[in-house]
């Protein structure tokens, strides 16, 4: 076959590609969220010169896999660093940011993948520190909620200061009360369940929010309010009641903060939690990565329930998509009128008519031949 039939063909195939790619998915996006939203790791580094001590290196072995982190689930990566070992730059410098007095030192950072790759927590690398590091109380009472079915958690993270903090949870709830009783789930497309997009049918859907109240000065808390403060750019100096969606896998969608935190923020974030989810890919969506402990993957299979039998082809090609465009930090649901159907069904015929058309040159070439 020729060179300028196989183009041909692979324009044929990119089309019948596109027509598919404009088809958006009806998954709610907290739900697609657990399932495919894999938690992205933690980085975290142990400076030090020479052998550790063996306190120091069970400290070093729970944050990796055969140690505490990896009987946790936690998402996080170890990597010792000896500085007398010539390590690379990009590590002597990290090492010297941290400002560690003694060593061995232990950094954290966010996850490669994230935003933001700023450290979250440095201090000795000893058994107590660890396991702060890795769990808390809060973090598993999230991790509790969302293995429940809540579509998220929304966490309030305080002041300190009672009037402001009790306004800002008054609110919170009131509104959330709200949306819940108003908004609706989206109805599943027969073809994204046909598709294994979805483990769960409609009825293993719920859309319900609830409220975590999270102090600044717990110290059982300290590194999951520094993940928090860490996820965007001045958070620190925020000294008013701080508002985090929590979903999927342990994914902050964005701060709410201050003024921020008002009725229309509100029913944007909650909006887009539980619409469809229209872009696939995490790291072109809104929202960070938390460190929590969590086998998330036993926890879609825990919720896993009977899925309607597989919709014939007749049903999926009367199915009319509904797309959902997102901004940053921004999501609304827009209708199409059922076009995306239309544009599909248009990119399919186009793409089998050129192939109609290209293989009978293809067989007469290979005849001549």
């Amino acid at each position: 076959m020729s060179s300028q039939i196989r183009c041909h063909l692979l324009l044929a195939t990119l089309l019948l590609m596109l027509g598919m790619q404009a088809r958006g998915c009806s998954v709610p996006v907290f739900r697609y969220a657990l399932e495919h939203w894999k938690a992205a790791p933690f980085q975290a580094f142990v400076f030090h010169r020479g052998p550790l001590n063996e306190a120091q290196q069970n400290a070093a072995r729970d944050l990796g896999s055969d140690g505490l982190a990896g009987k946790l689930r936690a998402n996080i990566s170890l990597r010792t660093v000896d500085l007398d070992q010539d390590p690379p730059p990009e590590l002597l410098e990290l090492s010297r940011e941290a400002g560690g007095d003694s060593l061995p030192w232990l950094v954290v950072k966010f996850p490669a993948t994230n935003r933001r790759t700023t450290t979250i927590w440095s201090g000795p690398p000893d058994a107590a520190s660890v396991a702060r590091l890795l769990d808390s109380p809060a973090r598993q009472e999230i991790v509790q909620r969302l293995t429940d079915g809540q579509s998220a958690v929304w966490v309030l993270l305080e002041s300190g200061e009672t009037a402001d903090d009790a306004a800002a949870a008054r609110l919170l709830e009131d509104r959330l009360n709200y949306l819940a009783s108003v908004l609706e789930l989206p109805k599943l497309d027969a073809q994204d369940i046909a598709n294994g997009l979805i483990s769960v049918g409609e009825e293993g859907l719920r859309l319900e929010f609830s409220i975590l109240r999270l102090s600044r000065d717990d110290p059982r808390e300290r590194p999951f309010v520094q993940m928090l403060l860490g996820a965007e750019a001045d958070l620190d100096s925020v000294k008013t009641p701080i508002v985090f969606p929590v979903f999927g896998q342990g994914r902050a969608l964005y701060a709410l903060a201050g003024d921020g935190i008002r009725e229309e923020t509100i029913e944007k974030a909650a909006t887009f939690l539980i619409g469809k989810c229209s872009c696939e890919v995490k790291e072109q969506n809104p929202g960070m990565d938390l460190l929590l402990a969590a086998d998330w993957k036993a926890v879609v299979q825990s919720q896993t329930s009977g899925i309607p039998d597989l919709p014939t082809m007749a049903e999926i090609t009367r199915t009319a998509p509904v797309t959902v465009t997102i901004s940053p930090g921004v999501a609304t649901a827009v209708s199409d009128g059922g076009k995306s159907g239309s544009r599909l069904a248009i990119w399919i015929a186009v793409g089998a008519l050129i192939l109609a058309m290209l293989l009978p040159i293809g067989i007469a070439l290979r005849r001549r031949k």
